[in-house]
This record gives C-alpha cells, structure tokens and sequence, in this order.
C-alpha cells in the first residue's frame, strides 16, 4: 500500500479530515515507525510493507495509541491487541517460522 493511501486510512482513523494537513508529518513518522518496529521483531520488510490487512491493523492500532502529544510526561504502551496480531503475523509469515513454505 503507497504511503499516501496508508496516511489517507490513518487520518480516516483518528477522524481527521481528508482536506487538512496539520497531522501529516506526524501521522507519516508513525506509520514508518510501526513499520520499522515490525522487520526489527522479524518480519520480512516486504511483509511491513504490503497491504496485508494485520499489517494495516497494526499500523491502525500503533497511530491511534501513538497521535498526539501529553505534556504530562506519560509514557504511551501500545494495547495487548497489538502484540496478539503481532504474534499472528509472526506465525503466519514462513520468513519468520511459522506459515507455509510453498
């Protein structure tokens, strides 16, 4: 999925309309850090960057928990849902040990 298709879900997500713009910058920075963060734990980059759909849930669940700044200096901890589609993905991939090889 083009980076601009993926930014345009994003900003569907968090209820930002299509028309502004003050977000993207952001919004990009995270969609390229859940992608990172999912070839740094093993799958393969063309897996991160395709347009499965655990890979867009991911980045889905990633974006919503990350958007945004609190000056309160909490600490953001992405939901247990994002390490259960994580595993999925994981066991689904057969770069990664699970799946099938063929």
């Amino acid at each position: 999925m083009s980076c601009e298709n993926m930014l345009e879900l994003m900003k569907k997500a968090l209820l930002i309309p299509a028309t502004e713009h003050y977000a993207d910058d952001e919004i990009e920075t995270h969609i390229a850090s859940c992608r990172q963060l999912l070839v740094t734990t093993g799958i393969p980059r063309e897996i991160a960057e395709s347009d499965d759909p655990v890979v867009k849930a991911l980045i889905t669940i990633y974006v919503k928990t990350m958007y945004g700044w609190k000056s309160n200096g909490e600490v953001k901890e992405l939901p247990k849902s994002f390490d259960v589609l994580l595993r999925q993905l994981c066991l689904h991939s057969p770069e990664v040990g699970g799946g099938s090889s063929s």
